[in-house]
């Protein structure tokens, strides 16, 4: 009779136990946006938010948290410290490749579960419309000519100051000097008001900002983006240079599977919707998402290059 028990006890449990995997998510789910609020990974994370809930992709809404700080990585470092529940993620981007290979911090992409890729954009490289510089390889050929005088308006570690660098990387022996001034809403001013000569921008930027006063000397896509036909890619121009981005979503690493797939399976549901398609043509980015071993990938492209960029400045 007891061994009897003992079975039917432990059928209950299971039973009761799958029961309780079944109803994630109970609550809602906090996802942390490393960033300020008005920029590609804010927009983001509020629109795919917003389709999610008003298509009633999962029983609870995704809350945002705005952590910003440090390129990211305060943000991040929450969400890779928090509970592996299914309860936290993380909307990153270059940066979360960046801030490790330029020795930021000490944790990475692999630190985290990789939940999905979205928003695909590449980057361009403005100058004022004033500039001396006319085209691309006139202002590669002054930045060989004399190196580390042109000033790059970047953010140190971040997307920016990586396109920056590989741009300069297009022609052997070429060299900004890259100096601090954040992100999108800083460094234009510092461009249009003279305290920079150039700087590496993407496409989401440029279409949410004013672009008079500025020219775009060429774009590091594979091809020439639709809404600047007259631009050409750096490939055109004989550069073998391209650098794109996604925003790439996280949980914490030892998440469980089933619990990852029930936030991505309502994330590309979520893509398949018409204000989706509308939301990211608005901002610039490609309509894409990212999963299984596409994603993978992509990731690893990316690692690959930033690790390289990261170990050159180290000097290693």
């Amino acid at each position: 009779m007891k061994l009897l028990l003992r079975s039917v006890a432990a059928i209950a449990l299971l039973i009761g136990g799958g029961a309780a995997a079944q109803t994630y998510p109970e609550k809602p789910i906090r996802l942390i946006v490393p960033f300020d609020q008005g920029g590609l990974t804010s927009n983001s994370a509020r629109i795919m938010a917003k389709a999610i809930e008003d298509n009633d992709l999962l029983p609870v809404p995704i809350i945002i948290s705005y952590v910003p700080g440090a390129a990211g990585t305060i943000g991040a470092r929450q969400v890779k410290d928090s509970k592996p529940d299914g309860y936290t993620a993380l909307i990153w981007h270059v940066a979360a490749n960046g801030a490790q290979a330029m020795g930021n911090v000490n944790f990475g992409p692999d630190d985290f579960k990789l939940v999905a890729g979205t928003d695909r954009q590449c980057y361009m490289l403005v100058v004022r419309e004033s500039s001396e510089y006319q085209t691309l390889p006139e202002l590669l050929e002054a930045a060989k000519a004399n190196p580390d005088t042109i000033i790059s308006a970047d953010n140190l570690g971040g997307a920016n100051h990586i396109a920056s660098v590989l741009a300069e990387d297009a022609l052997p022996g070429a060299t900004f000097r890259h100096v601090q001034f954040g992100g999108t809403a800083k460094t234009y001013p510092a461009l249009l008001g003279g305290h920079a000569e150039v700087n590496a921008t993407s496409t989401s930027s440029l279409s949410s900002t004013s672009t008079n006063g500025l020219r775009v000397l060429g774009y590091m896509g594979p091809e020439r983006h639709p809404d600047y036909p007259d631009v050409p890619t750096f490939h055109e121009l004989g550069y073998d240079t391209e650098f794109c981005m996604y925003s790439w979503w996280f949980m914490p690493k030892d998440t469980p599977e089933d619990r990852v797939a029930v936030f991505r399976d309502a994330m590309v549901k979520a893509m398949d919707t018409d204000y989706m398609r509308q939301q990211t043509k608005a901002q610039g980015v490609e309509h894409i998402i990212l999963t299984g071993d596409e994603l993978n990938a992509a990731m690893e492209t990316e690692k690959t290059k930033i690790s390289a960029i990261g170990a050159r400045l180290r000097g290693e």
